[in-house]
């Protein structure tokens, strides 16, 4: 990882093209992923590669776990996008959003970075590990924060610098941390890692979408996800509160 993010820090520092710039960033996002495949056979020495992916990836979603996570991902973004016009005191109709040549360029960017890339690694195997021995919601916050402080390099990398980076750096914890929460949630109704997968393409795409500097929109995104992960917590606290043993 760090020697992929030096790399992607040098050519940043030289001014490369910013697509360069971008696939070097998704090929750091891959390193979890790499790392499991690296040391499977230390991790896994009595599961097969192909018996451990049928496992993370067969087993049945229902559709309506999709569907409501997204629906949930949607919402969370039109408030933090109606928070940001009405606190700015901007005009609801002057809310724009990337052109249509560019959707499926950032559809691409948003799939092949964190969402392919850093699952297999983060929810397949540490979110398991940390479930063996925490309850979800415990699991949930010790992944989020070491999820979130395993993206510092890149948010220093963000072009922020001092109280903005700093403010930066708070709005991406909260919102990782919060969607370790939702992700978990959702997640162990099935142990498909798909869904974890799914929701995290939509974080990332959905941030993308709408023409607002990505701080302010970071930060009421934040909120968003914050608050809808208390929700989830209040609303389902036996799914996050008992140990994943217990339930079964």
């Amino acid at each position: 990882f760090w020697l992929l993010l030096g790399l992607t820090g040098y050519l940043i520092s030289i001014e490369v093209s910013l697509l360069i710039q971008n696939i070097m960033k998704n090929i750091c996002a891959w390193t979890p992923t790499f790392v499991i495949l690296i040391m499977f056979r230390k991790l896994y020495p009595d599961v097969s590669l192909k018996e451990y992916l049928k496992m993370h990836f067969m087993k049945k979603i229902d559709p309506k776990v999709f569907l409501a996570s997204f629906l949930l991902q949607v919402l969370i973004l039109a408030a933090a996008v109606l928070s940001f016009f009405i606190i700015s005191n901007k005009p609801l109709n002057t809310i724009t959003f990337i052109g249509a040549s560019s959707i499926i360029p950032v559809l691409i960017m948003s799939l092949t970075s964190g969402a392919l890339g850093e699952e297999l690694g983060w929810r397949g195997y540490a979110l398991n590990i940390l479930q063996k021995k925490y309850v979800p919601l415990t699991a949930s916050l010790i992944l989020g924060l070491i999820w979130g402080f395993w993206h510092l390099p890149l948010m220093i990398l963000s072009g922020y610098s001092g109280v903005e980076l700093a403010y930066y750096i708070i709005a991406f914890m909260v919102a990782v941390i919060s969607t370790s929460i939702i992700i978990t949630f959702f997640y162990n109704k099935s142990k498909n890692i798909v869904i974890a997968m799914w929701i995290h393409f939509w974080f990332n795409f959905l941030l993308r979408i709408v023409e607002i500097d990505i701080l302010p929109l970071l930060i009421y995104t934040s909120v968003g996800y914050m608050i809808s992960a208390i929700l989830i917590v209040f609303l389902h606290n036996k799914e996050l509160l008992m140990n994943v043993q217990e339930k079964k």
